[in-house]
């Protein structure tokens, strides 16, 4: 069962896996652009043609000859893989199966910085437009594109053994191997919960997750990273050296200044931890979420929560909260009491689950991997960071998003649960999800990272999804409708790590007041605009 449809299809604590407004968003590949929130059709005023051409980042055909591109698969120690090729129709897949009618040039799966550093001179001399990825998730389709050279960096994935609380994390690693990795040591990093999504594109953008609010954005525990510069140099940043890109690669990096090769973290104590999920009535789905944003973004750091309202055509919609907790199983039952009675509040759930569990545990659950293997919990294939024991699938969605830095009104939640209960009437699987923030995120500076989103109560992730070979059409629409009916109730702000292409105001959406500073840094490192292919490049 697809993880974004968990919720829809009722019940039981698996439903979590969903309840996190990250769902399988976060992320694409390195730099290929914030991996993120949904370009739609009707956004644009196009169709699904013009759509894939914006996806493409409106790239040229490169001048490069057939020979020149034999040239370059020579000369790299990874695969090149081009259309001529067997493992061409997988290879140029993304995990959106919206943009599967682009057609990369080629793909290089590179193995080292060297390689890298070939396929940006092989760019320039020939003109060729890049797009990097490394899990395949961008919401824009931005880590591929037409007639683009995919620098996938899926091989550099090794997750290093945790060393006086730090560990050097490969690129191209999915998220499963980071909490496998980690967890057979007993600590770990803050992060997502879809398992193929590349770290690398989660910490670029930001990266938020279950335990954010106790030990804040996956880029909060970056402490250094190693990228190749347009002009084919090996970087090491950190607060010390290079401190300025440094601080930009900390919310603005997907696609801006170079390849990353590798990341290093501060790592975190992985506990036990308790699970919940609870369910309301519709009747009280108002009560519900009026309580919960008062709740949510003000518990102990260690309590982490999602509040959950879901469209069901024909059906009547479903409201939920999710939680997570670094904290006892005591602290937590007692604490969504408090949620569940407070003055206005919804009173008891109908259905209410706690379960106590190990934090690699909870991971593995939240990634929908509860029964399967490590190596069952990547997509299938023989290509880098692929298994041949691979279960998993992809899906069709499409998603947006808003900051909100203050509760939301009584006309916004009246809003909020009319836009739910239209998609229903409209035949539309869609939900919103509302994740608390506060707690470790919002006690860093407003302009310390490139992540300019600390004040923020709370994050709204809009979503629908649709069966592969179905039409977006209605979907899109209602997406659209709802993202523009909550627009006056939230900051404007949107989350640069769930990409929007209908964004017209995406620089000041993204990256408020450290858009000036992220254009200088970009001047620095990128001044001939190599890594600018894609429509929401700095």
């Amino acid at each position: 069962m697809k993880r974004r449809t968990l919720l829809q299809a009722g019940g039981g604590l698996a439903a979590t896996s969903v309840a996190l407004a990250t769902g399988c968003d976060n992320k694409t590949g390195t730099a290929g652009a914030a991996s993120s929130g949904a370009a739609t059709e009707a956004a644009a005023g196009t169709g699904a043609a013009q759509t894939n051409a914006a996806a493409a980042g409106g790239a040229a055909k490169g001048r490069a000859s057939g020979s020149a591109w034999t040239a370059l698969g020579k000369s790299l120690d990874g695969k090149l893989v081009r259309a001529s090729d067997a493992a061409y129709a997988t290879a140029r897949r993304l995990y959106n199966t919206r943009y599967d009618t682009l057609k990369p040039s080629a793909i290089a799966y590179v193995k080292h910085p060297a390689d890298i550093a070939e396929c940006l001179s092989f760019a320039r001399r020939y003109d060729t437009p890049i797009a990097i990825r490394s899990g395949g998730h961008s919401y824009a389709g931005w880590s591929s594109g037409n007639n683009k050279l995919i620098i996938d960096v899926s091989a550099l994935s090794k997750v290093g053994a945790p060393s006086g609380g730090a560990t050097r994390i490969g690129a191209g690693a999915k998220l499963i191997d980071v909490y496998e990795g980690l967890g057979a040591h007993g600590v770990t990093i803050p992060g997502g919960s879809c398992p193929t999504v590349g770290i690398s594109g989660l910490t670029l953008g930001g990266g938020h997750g279950v335990a954010s609010r106790a030990y804040g954005l996956t880029c909060d525990s970056l402490v250094g990273a190693t990228l190749v510069t347009a002009d084919g140099k090996t970087v090491d940043c950190d607060r010390k050296q290079h401190a300025d890109l440094f601080w930009a690669l900390r919310g603005a990096g997907n696609g801006n200044f170079g390849v990353v090769t590798e990341l290093r973290f501060r790592t975190h104590p992985a506990p036990r931890a308790v699970m919940a999920y609870l369910t309301w009535p519709w009747a009280k789905a108002a009560k519900v979420v009026a309580s919960w944003q008062k709740w949510g973004p003000v518990q102990d750091d260690e309590i982490w929560s999602a509040c959950h309202l879901d469209a069901r055509p024909g059906n009547t919609p479903s409201v939920s909260v999710a939680a997570f907790s670094l904290g006892g199983y005591r602290e937590l039952q007692n604490a969504l009491d408090k949620l569940a009675d407070q003055p206005g509040g919804p009173g008891p759930a109908k259905s209410v689950h706690l379960t106590p569990t190990g934090y690699l545990d909870a991971m593995e659950s939240y990634a929908g991997c509860s029964t399967k293997s490590t190596a069952q919990c990547h997509m299938p294939g023989s290509l880098p960071g692929q298994t041949g024991a691979g279960q998993l699938g992809r899906e069709t969605y499409a998603a947006r998003s808003h900051f909100f830095d203050r509760s939301l009104s009584a006309a916004g939640i009246r809003t909020l649960m009319d836009q739910i209960e239209a998609g229903g009437r409209k035949g539309v699987s869609g939900n919103v999800a509302l994740t608390a923030l506060g707690g470790a995120v919002n006690r860093v500076g407003r302009t310390d990272t490139a992540f300019v989103h600390r004040g923020s109560k709370f994050l709204a992730q809009y979503l629908t999804s649709w069966p592969a070979n179905g039409s977006p059409g209605t979907r899109t629409a209602w997406l659209n409708s709802f993202h523009d009916a909550m627009r006056r109730h939230s900051s404007g702000a949107a989350y640069q790590n769930y990409t929007d292409p209908g964004l017209t105001n995406w620089k000041s959406a993204y990256y408020g007041a450290a858009a000036t500073r992220l254009a200088e840094v970009k001047r620095t490192y990128d001044p001939q605009r190599l890594f600018s292919t894609f429509p929401q490049a700095l």
